[in-house]
């Protein structure tokens, strides 16, 4: 038996998945459940190495936009809590909340709407003046801002998230093979009619693409150029700690950074469960998806946590990460069926992942089995960068 691989004799499922991170793991999950005949995944790592490794967890809601997608938003979001017992895992859901950090009045009108916005769709938000944002934040360093958004927000471990439908998707029949890297396709027409993945030739009925920053990279193997976009983000993971954040604590303008085009710190800080934090941004462009710490990003972070929260100088690195951060050009994923061949399905570049992943997968295990696209899936065709 190969190693990762639960078998290894060529196989013709239904479905196949590329890609082992929270999203295909959540599809082979969601189209075990919905009675799915044959299901297999090939990741070629490890399951969440890919894009789920730059992800810290976080279940946002504030940096949703515009009000249609928030709405979508906090319908994912408000499955996560039942997911625990559904998958039956140890997601560590929490919901400290998230404190959105205002320097001007710009910002405090922005986020006025944004909080506004989010009590429209019955999310809990609020705005709090300086005299708030220290007495819920003792140990900031609030010199440099006028106030800060409140909002409603949740934190799932990321890796018992990933293994947690990874488990469930077996425990329904469906095949995981790790270690199992996509290495060619062949083709028949329209239809793809081979992927050699880990040695092996699988067809199969359905291929979905649920490779995060490395779609445009799969597909190019087909010949087809895709437009998926990425940045480079690092965070570093710290000793455990005694309680000093009672909240996830970030500044504004982190997607306008992994949007840009220049190196930035946008300083986010969140600490878990188990006494850890885990503190972000570093971000800088790259033009291939990269996986190694830079020389400027973690020195960068260290010194943003310590000028805001200046208590923390001492605190030890336990370790630290880096993964490209994918995204498309309107920031939206592409979801659904890729126009060159008839069975080659796209699900990839979510925007707020944790929340929106269980909502969207639902959707699309329905819509790869036959059913008629979903209103909620509309807007993100793949097929909209080809038309």
């Amino acid at each position: 038996m190969a190693a990762g691989s639960e078998q290894v004799r060529d196989h013709n499922p239904d479905f196949l998945i590329i890609g082992g991170g929270i999203a295909g793991t959540a599809l082979a999950y969601y189209l075990s459940k919905q009675g799915a005949s044959s299901v297999e995944l090939v990741e070629a790592g490890g399951l969440g190495g890919g894009t789920t490794s730059a992800c810290s967890g976080r279940a946002q809601l504030i940096e949703a936009r515009p009000l249609d997608y928030l709405s979508l938003v906090f319908k994912g979001y408000k499955m996560i809590a039942a997911l625990a017992e559904e998958l039956d895992c140890q997601l560590e859901w929490e919901e400290p909340g998230h404190l959105t950090l205002l320097k001007d009045q710009e910002e405090w009108d922005d986020f006025e709407q944004q909080v506004a916005c989010m009590n429209a769709v019955g999310a809990s938000a609020e705005m709090l003046d300086l005299a708030a944002v220290k007495a819920a934040e003792p140990s900031l360093n609030s010199e440099a801002f006028i106030g800060a958004a409140l909002s409603q927000e949740g934190h799932v471990n990321i890796f018992e998230y990933c293994h947690g439908f990874a488990n469930a998707a077996r425990r329904s029949g469906a095949l995981i093979h790790t270690n199992s890297a996509v290495t060619g396709f062949e083709s028949e027409g329209r239809r793809i009619s081979c992927v050699v993945s880990g040695g092996r030739r699988i067809s199969a009925g359905t291929v979905i693409c649920a490779t995060g920053a490395w779609t445009a990279r799969a597909v190019g193997l087909l010949g087809v150029d895709f437009p998926m976009r990425f940045t480079q983000a690092e965070a570093l993971v710290s000793e455990p700690l005694p309680r000093v954040l009672n909240h996830h604590v970030g500044m504004t303008g982190f997607y306008k950074a992994v949007h840009g085009g220049q190196r930035a710190v946008t300083l986010g800080a969140g600490q878990h469960k188990n006494g850890t934090l885990v503190v972000s941004n570093a971000i800088q462009p790259i033009s291939t998806p990269d996986t190694t710490s830079s020389h400027w990003g973690m020195p960068s972070i260290s010194n943003s946590l310590v000028k805001y929260f200046p208590g923390l100088a001492g605190v030890q690195v336990l370790r630290t990460w880096s993964a490209p951060s994918p995204f498309l050009p309107d920031s939206n994923p592409a979801i659904g069926w890729l126009p060159h061949f008839d069975n080659l399905y796209i699900a990839a570049g979510f925007h707020l992942a944790v929340p929106t992943i269980p909502l969207l997968s639902e959707n699309i295990a329905g819509h790869v089995c036959g059913d008629p696209a979903p209103e909620i899936l509309e807007p993100f065709s793949a097929a909209r960068f080809y038309e």
